[in-house]
């Protein structure tokens, strides 16, 4: 089975410089471990939908002194 549609990301990058694991982000975000896990691993193109509210989880872990992180830093190939 090809995946020529996933589209890289830095998702894996980004949640562990965060101190996340899969299931920290996975509960922030409300989405599934197995979602997370599979569009790191590049195996899965999830729904604009759920991008953004895996982004929206990961800003929830960002410190409030700091930028928040822009949906573009996480899928830097994706058009919101």
């Amino acid at each position: 089975m090809d995946n020529l549609d996933v589209k890289e990301n830095d998702l894996k990058k980004i949640r562990i410089e965060l101190g996340l694991t899969i299931t920290a982000l996975s509960r922030l975000a409300n989405v599934s471990t197995k979602v997370i896990s599979q569009t790191e691993r590049m195996l899965t193109n999830p729904t604009q939908v759920t991008k953004s509210k895996i982004v929206k989880g990961l800003n929830q872990a960002v410190p409030s002194d700091e930028a928040k992180i822009e949906f573009s830093r996480v899928f830097p190939n994706d058009d919101l």
